[in-house]
């Protein structure tokens, strides 16, 4: 099976993984790619292709389509996107997470990914 992973999943699915283990709410666009690369990785080396959908046109219908959850920003010189403030863990699995195959879910959540992200934080 092939996965096409568009930038609203990945964003959704890093930002869980720093919410719940540091709190923090603003991801660089380089710290998701490089969360992104990871899963990848990890869907490749169990025999899926996937593909990441990180074009800016992506990302604005991400700022267009969810703006109750995310905003760009800058912070310390890098932009990115940051959860809004009334949005928890919670609300980002119960709209990103209900619908993905376990397979991606697996990578997603997979310790090797979210690592990736604790390094960052």
């Amino acid at each position: 099976m092939s996965y096409y992973i568009g930038i609203e999943d990945l964003a959704a699915n890093a930002l869980i993984a720093v919410l719940n283990n540091s709190g923090k709410r603003f991801l660089s666009y380089m710290e998701i790619e490089k969360y992104g690369a990871k899963v990848i990785e990890i869907l490749y080396d169990s025999g899926e292709k996937a593909v990441l959908i990180l074009s800016r046109e992506s990302t604005n219908a991400l700022f267009q389509n969810y703006s109750d959850y995310f905003e760009e920003i800058v912070e310390d010189g890098k932009k990115g996107i940051r959860l809004k403030e009334d949005k928890t863990a919670d609300d980002l699995i119960m709209k990103f997470r209900g619908y993905l195959s376990l397979q991606l879910l697996k990578a997603f959540i997979d310790q090797r990914s979210v690592s990736v992200l604790e390094d960052i934080a």
